[in-house]
């Protein structure tokens, strides 16, 4: 058994770090800890040690999910794709998977042809953005033009033809999921009955246990549900992290669940596990930070600018006003992607300018 008692010292540089980005930035620094236990359990299952994960040398441009290996084989591919639509493709179906690269992995996990009949594009989330037809849109041209359309015969008179594109997103976040269709069309800032221009992107879940058919229609899915769902389940007992991924992985080689992809990528699924909790982290950490600081900044200036309009306009309405334009003003700035330092620049200037009009 693994022990669990490991403590780093906090540095001294740390000490003024809000706690959430500590956390990160400690897990960051026990990289060699976890290469530590997983080798532990490696030798254990009768498996060669992984290298250093600070030195390894690798060829790979990005980082790999284990959703992206586990099926970014054909015949995992078919099988999946068969799961979501509830079709019958054969399994000598020819299956053409668009090769990964940094910019295919950075916007997408997998995508492939079926058939040469249609071309599926698949998104595995823990969290929802409504921006995902959006981002389908982009990604769908050019994986299209790179793997599929010949340019130049777009400027002939016959049609090209091409795969009919489907789009998915597979769901298996801890919130309960709101929605199972999203539409590019939502973005518009007109609506239309009809519109020129359309993307539908399905979503289902496949949380383990939320009863959805598609798990039982694929045993390769159903597996990595039930692998993500232990996971949970050790960190929830009071387990570290690392030490729920391994005794997860060694609990489903025991089951048979997933047992060959698991034992032949024992080492590198444990690597990009961690990976992917890391990146999940740090992006709900900053998220949550940002938006404290964003709402302890707006709250300051609101303030500020509601007491300068309530003492020009002698009511108290000014205050609230100000406070709540203030703040939405901080909010809105925040979404268009401008940094703390960069608002501050602009209200000021915006509350210049004001001073200014108001002296004509």
């Amino acid at each position: 058994m693994l022990q669990s008692g490991y403590k780093t010292p906090l540095p001294a540089a740390l000490k003024e770090t809000p706690m959430t980005t500590v956390g990160i930035l400690l897990r960051r620094i026990g990289t060699n800890r976890v290469t530590c236990l997983t080798n532990v359990a490696l030798k254990r299952n009768g498996h060669k040690p992984m290298e250093n994960t600070e030195t390894a040398k690798t060829t790979k441009q990005y980082k790999d999910t284990v959703f992206r290996t586990l099926f970014g084989s054909s015949k995992n591919f078919l099988e999946l794709y068969n799961a979501v639509t509830g079709e019958t493709h054969p399994g000598d179906t020819d299956v053409t998977l668009f090769p990964a690269n940094s910019l295919i992995a950075k916007f997408n996990d997998l995508a492939g042809l079926i058939g040469n009949q249609f071309v599926a594009f698949f998104e595995h989330q823990s969290t929802i953005s409504k921006n995902l037809p959006l981002r389908l849109l982009s990604y769908a041209t050019d994986a299209l033009f790179l793997n599929i359309v010949d340019r130049d015969k777009l400027y002939g008179s016959a049609l090209v033809s091409i795969p009919t594109p489907r789009f998915y997103v597979l769901y298996n976040g801890e919130q309960t999921l709101q929605t199972r269709e999203m539409k590019l069309s939502d973005a518009f800032a007109v609506k239309e009955t009809e519109p020129a221009l359309e993307l539908t992107v399905k979503v289902a879940d496949i949380n383990y246990g939320s009863g959805s058919p598609l798990l039982d229609r694929s045993i390769s899915l159903k597996g990595y549900s039930f692998l993500i769902s232990e996971i949970h389940r050790n960190q929830r007992s009071g387990m570290l992290r690392d030490q729920a991924i391994i005794t997860a992985l060694d609990y489903c080689i025991k089951q048979d669940i997933l047992k060959d992809f698991l034992t032949d990528n024992y080492a590198e699924v444990i690597k990009m596990l961690n990976y992917e909790y890391d990146a999940e982290a740090e992006k709900r950490v900053l998220l949550q930070e940002g938006r404290q600081e964003g709402m302890q900044k707006g709250m300051q200036i609101g303030r500020l600018e509601g007491r300068l309009e309530g003492v020009q306009e002698g009511r108290l309405e000014g205050v609230q006003e100000g406070r709540l334009e203030g703040q939405a003003r901080v909010l809105e700035l925040m979404k268009s992607g401008h940094t703390l330092n960069e608002i501050e620049d602009i209200l000021r200037l915006e509350h210049e300018r004001g001073n200014q009009n108001a002296e004509f």
